[in-house]
């Protein structure tokens, strides 16, 4: 049976409902500090921008034990029609390093869609419940694009202080811009929304395996808006503010968040190969360049965990590298922090060099995956030495050749995998 995975509260939910246009989906896990007004925010927001839709609040709760569902239903009210789904929490859910702190989000998220899906609702916005930014604007920038002008998916546009994020700056966002052509700046989700459209093309029909679970649902939503043949903007929301949760290991959020990239490469081959630059999708609402950086970044210890890497991985380095790249990476250990430097061409040959490594199963995944953390802190550390005297512009500017280096060795990428391939 196609919705086995529904909840028996879901099914119980959808026999006899009656028709909405928009479902606001709220993901929460011990939030009950934080969703009660963010739910009523996104209720007003529709009332306000979107009031002849017809709205269905739904709660996906995994399990929380401060009275999260409870503190949500009262803020509600009569204001808005409310469902309240727990969702499973497969195990290795528990793994995944998610800002929001939601275990199980891919099943919350498979709900979600199978709920809009089934109602005939025009779009879902999931939300996540431990956000505390969002305002009564959110509901017109994310959804409003779906509903006047055709678009599949709103993707958000944080407001990011200049040396937050690095991850996505200096990796996953240039590299899916090199590979399917589309600039997105964030990759981790909060906030976004999907058509009716989407949900029954993309969403729905993927396999929903380990994979969705192992590297986390919103680097998969993200790899799948730039890839497949879709309508996208990104909405300026503003600055993320939220209640901060466990993040776990840098080593497991870079092997789970570069893990879905690289697992959604050798599904979208044919596609990637073929596209030859990139731009920027649309956006509405304001623009959220770059903040000013607040609070002290220790280049020190970033420098440093590089220097254990090259003491500890060097034989797992050796077997991903070919010998120029890794002669190179051996010859940034004798720098002081001061004069540190690795170069961006260095670094998305490394970044190229283990995506084909991860396709020609050089070795474990997961422990390639993670050899590359130190390679990271190291390519982090030179970026911030090379620019925390200049201006945010400078900084940008420095992005922007680096999202340039990963489009003009994409011929080096494409040449070897074919080879592989062969």
């Amino acid at each position: 049976m196609e919705d086995s995975f529904l909840p028996e509260s879901a099914r119980t939910w959808l026999e006899g409902a009656e028709p909405v246009d928009l479902v606001i989906g709220l993901l929460t896990f011990n939030d009950a500090t934080t969703a009660p007004s963010l739910v009523r925010a996104m209720i007003e927001g529709c009332a306000r921008s979107l009031p002849q839709q017809r709205i269905l609040v739904v709660n996906c709760d995994a399990s929380s034990q401060d009275g999260t569902t409870q503190a949500i239903a009262h803020s509600v009210g009569e204001a808005a029609r409310l469902w309240t789904i727990q969702h499973s929490v497969p195990g290795l859910s528990y793994k995944l390093a998610s800002e929001s702190g939601v275990p199980g989000r891919e099943s919350a998220v498979r709900i979600l869609a199978t709920v809009t899906d089934k109602l005939n609702a025009a779009a879902c916005v999931v939300i996540d419940g431990n956000l505390k930014s969002a305002d009564a604007q959110w509901p017109e920038l994310l959804l409003d694009p779906i509903i006047s002008k055709g678009v599949d998916c709103v993707l958000p546009w944080f407001l990011r202080n200049r040396y937050e994020g690095t991850l996505t700056n200096t990796l996953l966002a240039p590299l899916t811009a090199a590979l399917y052509g589309k600039r997105i700046p964030y990759h981790l989700g909060g906030a976004y929304a999907f058509s009716g459209n989407m949900i029954r093309s993309t969403l729905l029909p993927q396999p929903w395996d380990e994979g969705i679970a192992r590297y986390g649902i919103d680097g998969w939503i993200m790899a799948l808006a730039a890839a497949e043949s879709l309508q996208i903007c990104r909405a300026g929301l503003g600055p993320r503010l939220q209640q901060a949760k466990p993040m776990g290991e840098l080593a497991d959020l870079v092997a789970q968040s570069v893990g879905c990239l690289f697992y959604l490469m050798e599904r979208y081959q044919e596609k990637w190969e073929t596209v030859k630059d990139s731009g920027l999708v649309p956006t509405v609402g304001p623009s959220m360049g770059l903040g000013t950086a607040t609070g002290s970044i220790n280049v020190e210890r970033m420098v440093n965990g590089f220097r254990q890497g090259l003491r500890d991985l060097l034989p797992v380095w050796q077997i991903i590298l070919p010998a120029e790249t890794f002669q190179q990476v051996l010859e940034l250990g004798v720098e002081d922090t001061d004069g540190f430097r690795f170069p961006p061409s260095l670094w998305v040959q490394v970044v190229y060099d283990f995506a084909l490594a991860y396709h020609d199963r050089l070795l474990h995944r997961e422990h390639l995956l993670k050899a590359l953390t130190p390679l990271y802190l190291g390519y982090t550390a030179s970026f911030v030495i090379g620019t925390r005297a200049q201006g945010v512009e400078q900084v940008e500017r420095e992005l922007a050749r680096l999202n340039d280096h990963f489009e003009t060795m994409k011929p080096y990428l494409i040449q070897r995998w074919r080879w592989s391939d062969e």
